[in-house]
This record gives structure tokens, C-alpha cells and sequence, in this order.
């Protein structure tokens, strides 16, 4: 069945007179009569009764037009959530991004999004950088915010930050006075760290302490937030990203290494712009807000 006959069915039948629904629907008079004889002839039964100028719907041409309603304003709503999601007002985005950046850096941003565009389904998980990249590579995410991805999965990978590992202290601790903590200043204490398949803890293993002897006792921690109450309660150090959002005032600080100063490059990981739906591609630009501007040059 056509769907312009359908409407013209409904018109009909809403106005019990082929002239008003033609001139509703800026049709000619013909062209009404045409679609409603081609609309019965299809079903081989009569939909309307011709009494001289006037037209009386019958019981089929009734029902049919209850139908054709609720057909014609599905078809509406689908022609507009079809609009909205072309504009990026509608839709589904998957993406996941690492901690501590998805807390720190990400939650006003989703959050602003998310009110710009409530129609928006959105899902936003936390996970490690491997795991991220992986389901981006397979299709099961959108885009995600994480490490640099291995080379054989083919991503693109566009830069927002640089994050540098710091010691978590608690503000009693002897070292909490110092600017900068050396590796070798850990003799001796519990030291907080991620899961080996972290980032961060990567970071740390080549870049701050390589060796394979360590002088200090290592407790594994999934969570960054335990990590940051345990330190709260004492029990040790923790070794994190350089997020003043993790302090705590009157509790926690944290400092920087000292040489070498670990740094990690933190994007947008992403398989091919041109698959991603609108909404998505919106929320990626939200989400370079956060880039760090380049450093500033030297005037003459």
C-alpha cells in the first residue's frame, strides 16, 4: 500500500469529504479520487460509499483508517528521530574511558553533554587502557579515552594530555614536606600500586623503578580510590597520576618525582570518524576541551 494513499484514506475519513481532504492536502480533486480507487482496487473491497457529492465510509474503509493513523504517526516519529539523530539530538553512544581521567576530567563533561542532549542513550564505562582500545578495535565502543593503543590494532589515536605519576602521601607523612620524592626515598615503606596491566603501574615499573629488587613492600590495589583511602588510613604511599582532585585537604597531598618525571600520553582512541554517528562525533569535541593548550612560545 502506498502511504500517500494512506494519508489521503485518513483525510478522507476525517473530513467526510474527498473535496476538504484535497484541498488539505493541496491535492487536485482527481488526484484523491484516483489514489482512493487504486487504494480499494488493491484491496478489492469499497471504502467509501458514493452518495452524489457525498462520500460515506464503510465499516473496512473505517477500520482502515484507525490503522492508517497509527501507521502515519509512527511514520512521523521515525522521520524525526531519523532528523535528531542526523543531528546529533538523538541516538546511542558507547565509549569507555581510564580512571582516574574519567572522574577527574571527564564527568562534567559527559554530564554537560548529557543535559545539552537528553534524547541522547549514552554509556559511559571505566576500564583499562588494553581492554579500550581492544573493544574499540572490535566494534563494541564507539571511541574511548586511554593510552596510546598497540600499533596492531590499527586506531587512530588523537592526543589530549600528558599525565605524570606522582606519590600519594598522607599529609603526616615524613615525606609530605618535600617538593620532590625520589624512588630511592621509598626504602623501606608500603608503597600502593595499580594492577599490572595498568597503565600507570607499566609507567612506574619502566620508568621509576625498573629494577626487579625492590626495597620497599608493593601491595597490588585495583581501584585508585582505595588507593586513596588507604593512604587516608595510613597504611602506606600510593603511586598515581597528578590529579590535584585527589588531595584531600588536611589529609592527602600529593608530589611529583624526581627525575625522571614519568609522562604518559592520554587521548581519544577511536577505529573510523566516518562510521561514528553524529551525537558521538559532538561528544568527541565536547571531550577536547580538555586538551592542554600547547605551550606558550617566548616573546622577542
Amino acid at each position: 500500500m502506498d502511504l500517500r494513499a494512506l494519508k489521503t484514506l485518513e483525510a478522507c475519513v476525517r473530513h467526510g469529504h474527498f473535496l476538504k481532504a484535497a484541498e488539505e492536502l493541496q491535492y487536485a480533486p482527481s488526484t484523491v479520487t484516483l489514489q482512493i480507487q487504486r487504494l480499494e482496487a488493491d484491496l478489492g473491497v469499497s471504502l467509501f460509499i458514493r452518495d452524489g457529492k457525498r462520500v460515506i465510509v464503510t465499516e473496512a474503509g473505517r477500520w482502515l483508517q484507525h490503522e492508517a493513523a497509527a501507521i502515519l504517526k509512527t511514520i512521523g516519529s521515525m522521520r524525526q528521530t531519523v532528523s535528531d539523530i542526523a543531528a546529533g539530538d538523538n541516538g546511542s553512544v558507547r565509549l569507555a574511558a581510564i580512571e582516574p581521567v574519567a572522574s577527574q576530567q571527564l564527568a562534567a563533561v559527559i554530564a554537560g553533554f548529557c543535559k545539552a542532549r537528553p534524547k541522547v542513550e549514552l554509556t559511559m564505562e571505566v576500564s583499562g587502557s588494553r581492554s579500550i582500545a581492544e573493544r574499540v578495535q572490535s566494534g563494541e565502543l564507539d571511541f574511548g579515552v586511554c593510552s596510546v593503543p598497540a600499533a596492531n590494532l590499527m586506531l587512530e589515536f588523537e592526543p589530549l594530555i600528558e599525565e605524570r605519576l606522582g606519590i600519594l602521601l598522607h599529609t603526616d607523612h615524613p615525606l609530605a614536606d618535600r617538593t620532590h620524592i625520589a624512588s630511592d626515598d621509598l626504602a623501606g615503606l608500603t608503597v600502593l600500586v595499580k594492577e599490572q596491566t595498568c597503565i600507570y603501574r607499566q609507567l612506574w615499573e619502566t620508568a621509576v623503578h625498573p629494577t626487579e629488587r625492590h626495597a620497599f613492600s608493593c601491595i597490588e590495589v585495583g581501584s585508585i580510590s582505595v588507593i586513596q583511602q588507604m593512604v587516608k588510613a595510613e597504611l602506606g604511599v600510593g603511586i598515581v597520576p597528578m590529579y590535584r582532585g585527589l588531595e584531600e585537604a588536611g589529609s592527602l597531598v600529593i608530589r611529583p618525582f624526581a627525575e625522571p618525571n614519568p609522562v604518559i600520553a592520554i587521548g581519544i582512541v577511536y577505529k573510523d570518524k566516518n562510521v561514528l554517528g553524529k551525537a558521538a562525533l559532538l561528544l568527541m569535541n565536547a571531550i577536547r576541551s580538555i586538551r592542554e593548550p600547547p605551550p606558550s612560545r617566548p616573546t622577542a
